[in-house]
């Protein structure tokens, strides 16, 4: 499934689960918000998160803003739309940043 977000005019790909981790593991379910930061230098996007850990990561993230961690500023939950295609085609290179760098096989084999 691709996860694509509309900002300012830009189509943005997304990751496919959310940015939590339950104890110790990444949440592995699909994102269902875009967790950005207003501040007066601008907006800055921090996390992808699933309905199950929007609180909890807002109760962190204001935390870390209080530590001076994150800009300080108004804190954005904007609602991902997940779109499903068949169109969207991975290019070799995209094989090779699978396989090689993540270390993740994918459905096509590179030489």
């Amino acid at each position: 499934m691709l996860y694509c977000f509309d900002c300012s005019n830009k189509v943005v790909l997304l990751p496919e689960h959310c940015s939590a981790k339950v104890d110790g593991e990444d949440c592995q379910l699909a994102p269902s918000y875009v967790v950005s930061v207003q501040s007066q230098e601008g907006e800055y996007m921090l996390a992808v998160v699933c309905h199950d850990h929007k609180s909890g990561l807002e109760v962190r993230l204001i935390a870390m803003q209080e530590e001076g961690k994150i800009p300080h500023g108004r804190m954005l939950f904007q609602p991902v739309k997940a779109v499903v295609t068949d169109c969207v085609r991975g290019m070799y290179e995209d094989y090779v940043e699978l396989e090689l760098k993540r270390s993740i096989e994918s459905d096509r084999r590179i030489a």
